[in-house]
């Protein structure tokens, strides 16, 4: 363990808003509408984790489909009619926060307006505003270390005194290349006991299941390292 962590840094869909279930779901219907008929497995395999442009590209090489840039509109059109419809955070995670002595922020392979719509339907945009990182901001998303070494060079922390909450293999590979210690989380509603070993095999230094764990997991650290 470090001695001495000065900023949290969470990824959002999976670790603040419960979101990839209905993510893959709606990625799903704007496939089939585009000609791409997939399972929700596949189209997690896919995209969960990723750019937009990666999983693009992805589908160009697996399925030799092009699609056009209306795919994107409608895909961002069908996940915020959900979101707004269904989204909640992530069990745990309001009442962590909100007992949270450190600086934080968060760090996202979404565009800013998916981020905007996300944490207006979870009703989380007062504890985000001005510390919101996206692949926008970069040149290359995760698994490159670009965003997490963005987010703490905003701000002024090393990255050793930073913490990674990611639950994709991709955002725990950038956190390992960026060097910063990580927690593979594995509380999302989508998450299998397969994500366990796939995080692990990715580089995760923990793996946790819930906020109460990530909670004891802090408080180990000296409170005056949080002042």
């Amino acid at each position: 363990m470090t001695s001495s962590l000065d900023l949290i840094i969470f990824d959002c869909d999976g670790v603040i808003a419960d979101s990839e279930v209905l993510s893959t779901r709606t990625s799903a219907m704007a496939l089939a509408e585009f000609g791409l008929d997939l399972t929700e497995q596949e189209v997690a395999d896919l995209l969960v984790g990723q750019t937009l442009e990666t999983g693009l590209a992805r589908i160009r090489q697996q399925y030799h489909i092009e699609l056009p840039a209306t795919f994107a509109e409608r895909k961002m059109q069908l996940t915020e009619a959900a979101f707004r419809r269904e989204l909640a955070p992530v069990q745990g995670f309001i009442p962590f926060l909100e007992t949270l002595a450190l600086p934080y922020c968060v760090a996202s392979n979404s565009s800013h307006e998916r981020l905007r719509f996300t944490f207006e339907a979870t009703g989380l945009t007062h504890y985000f505003t001005g510390r919101i990182f996206s692949a926008d901001d970069v040149a290359q998303g995760k698994p490159a270390p670009d965003l997490f070494l963005y987010a703490a060079r905003r701000n002024a922390t090393p990255p050793e005194h930073c913490l990674v909450i990611d639950d994709s293999p991709s955002g725990v590979r950038a956190a390992v290349a960026a060097g910063m210690p990580v927690i593979g989380f594995t509380g999302g509603s989508h998450a299998t006991p397969a994500l366990d070993e796939q995080l692990r095999d990715a580089g995760a230094t923990w793996i946790m299941p819930d906020y109460e764990s990530v909670s004891t997991h802090i408080s180990q650290y000296n409170v005056k390292e949080f002042s």
